[in-house]
């Protein structure tokens, strides 16, 4: 069975971009001026020898009257021309002759179609235009702020009429003060002619203050009344959103049916190919190959319906949006091109991170069981120890092959270890994310198992090795290389299989160390079986005990420590 797993959006889309600069982008180029006769030639349809549909024939005369109007208008600006007196008067009449010229090209042009019933695209001659980014930008941005600007429509007439309102107010406000200030500069008496011209301009300011109060108060109104009948946002929401699917949700609907037959049945078809392969060539690149194009494939092609369902409905908002979307994505994703170039290098098994490999994931070693659009890491030693992840979270790892008996982690469930710390107990859970020890008091200890794997767990279950340091005074260095070693090592091998079972206690030996600065040290190693690790601290204290009773039986003395201080003379 081959899985079915999403194709990377950064990879997808800028293979998107490649086809639709390629193929897609014409269907943004500038559009011819639409041909007001197209719908008419439904009415010449007949052969040759066939009398003419009334219809078309009144169409032609249209035609030929509006030809006939466009060449006088052309002959009366000529004879403007030719009669002109100034620069500047000859100068926009050039201006208007072009455009009346190139307007009578178009019509005669619309007439031949009509008349003639051919295509007259070879008979005419265009000029190559540059390509202009921000021209072909805005073509494709015309619709969207049309919808954003019929949408906001209310809300912008609202603070239009606020924004007007604000500033009449002002207006008013400082003509009442100038009124005020002139009829307070005519109480002062002031001469004949002075007065006269205070009363004029008192009449101005008057006139000024009463237009800002009348258009103040009407503006005001209307804003009242664009307030009392707006809808709440909820309703205006739901209303738009209705309207939205009313005039847009079958082509939506469409889109997103034409969508999801591509990609899916394009899927299909990848799976019942693969299915007719053999059981092992899913593993080979060609067969990853296929996938993968097969894959990309389903979401571009799937991409280019929906683009398609768009254009021929005509809407070019919907469109658009969906254009400009994935503009954004590709742009977006260029800095992470290396990453998703490594991703695709995975997919097809040819990357740092190979299948049957081991490879250490966040401090843990796991085996690649599968990579394809998802990896799936596995590690038989931990419970839950199965992960599917994307295989963009492989970038930047590498894969070795697993070494004949190294194992997948070093502890297992049931074992008893230690660790760094000195702790010891019994491993009762582990998994990819913790490890649970119970120590021998039955408290349960937690460990994240990155950080538990930094401890070095020493893993008793299968046998281990006590170490114990003794001393005794160096009045019995004559006996020190052999009796005392050999008295020590009877000791412990008679005294230690009472504290233990038989079976648990393998091998005893004792030996000179060194000589220390106060006592004859002596290291003393016992090598149990695993089965005793839980008893291993009290082992510890037997040791100890049966060697300081050794030493009451044969009259040695433990020293202690020697401090020997030397008075400096002066």
């Amino acid at each position: 069975m081959i899985r079915c797993f999403p194709l990377s959006t950064s990879v997808l889309t800028l293979l998107l971009l490649l086809i639709w600069s390629a193929g897609a982008a014409p269907l943004f180029a500038q559009e011819t001026p639409s041909d007001p006769s197209a719908g008419l030639t439904a009415g010449l349809d007949a052969e040759h020898g066939e009398s003419l549909d009334p219809s078309a024939l009144q169409s032609l005369n249209a035609l030929h009257r509006a030809l006939a109007s466009k060449e006088q208008q052309i002959a009366n600006v000529q004879q403007q021309l030719v009669n002109a007196q100034d620069q500047v008067t000859r100068e926009d009449l050039a201006a208007r002759l072009r455009e009346l010229r190139a307007e009578l090209a178009d019509n005669r042009r619309q007439f031949d179609r009509f008349a003639l019933e051919i295509d007259l695209s070879p008979f005419v001659e265009e000029d190559d235009q540059p390509f202009d980014w921000q021209q072909e930008l805005s073509k494709l941005l015309k619709p969207i702020l049309a919808e954003l600007k019929s949408v906001t429509a209310e809300s912008r007439a609202i603070g239009e009429l606020r924004a007007e309102l604000e500033t009449l107010g002002k207006r008013k406000e400082l003509a009442e003060q100038a009124v005020e200030r002139l009829h307070w500069l005519l109480e002062q008496e002031p001469s004949d002619s002075l007065r006269t011209r205070l009363e004029a301009r008192l009449e101005h300011w008057q006139r000024i203050a009463s237009e800002a109060s009348n258009r103040y108060t009407a503006l005001d109104l209307q804003l009242q009344n664009r307030l009392e009948q707006r809808q709440s946002l909820l309703d205006e929401t739901t209303s738009y959103a209705r309207k939205f699917f009313q005039t847009r949700g079958l082509n939506l609907l469409l889109a997103v049916g034409a969508f999801a037959l591509v990609f899916f049945g394009v899927r299909w078809i990848a799976t019942q190919i693969m299915r007719q392969r053999k059981p092992k060539a899913e593993k080979q690149l060609s067969s990853r190959l296929a996938l993968l194009l097969l894959h990309v494939f389903s979401v571009l092609g799937g991409l280019l319906a929906m683009m398609a369902v768009f254009n021929a409905a005509g809407d070019w908002f919907m469109l658009g949006i969906i254009i400009i979307f994935l503009i954004g994505i590709g742009w977006a994703s260029i800095n992470t091109l290396p990453s998703q170039i490594e991703s695709v290098k995975l997919i097809l098994n040819v990357g740092t991170v190979r299948e049957g490999e081991r490879i250490l994931f966040n401090e843990v070693p796991y085996r690649v069981e599968s990579l394809a659009f998802r990896a799936q890491l596995v590690n038989p030693e931990l419970e839950g120890g199965s992960q599917q992840l994307p295989v963009r979270d492989l970038v930047g790892y590498h894969s070795r092959p697993a070494g004949r008996d190294e194992p997948w982690f070093p502890t297992r469930r049931g074992d008893w270890i230690e660790l760094d710390d000195g702790l010891l107990g019994q491993i009762s859970h582990q998994s990819p994310s913790t490890v649970c020890l119970t120590d021998l008091g039955g408290a349960r200890i937690v460990y994240p198992t990155h950080r538990f794997l930094q401890q070095h767990p020493r893993r008793l279950s299968e046998g281990f090795r006590l170490v114990e340091h003794f001393g005794i005074d160096y009045r019995h260095q004559a006996i020190a290389t052999d009796e005392v070693p050999r008295l020590m090592q009877a000791a412990l091998e008679e005294a230690l299989p009472t504290r233990l079972d038989e079976t648990q206690l393998q091998a005893v030996s004792v030996s000179l160390e060194r000589a220390g600065t106060s006592a004859l040290d002596y290291r003393i190693e016992v090598r149990l079986d695993g089965t005793a690790a839980p008893q291993a601290e009290r082992i510890r204290c037997a040791i100890q005990g049966i060697l300081v009773e050794a030493c009451n039986q044969h009259d040695w003395t433990i020293p202690f420590t020697q401090i020997t201080l030397h008075q400096a003379t002066s």
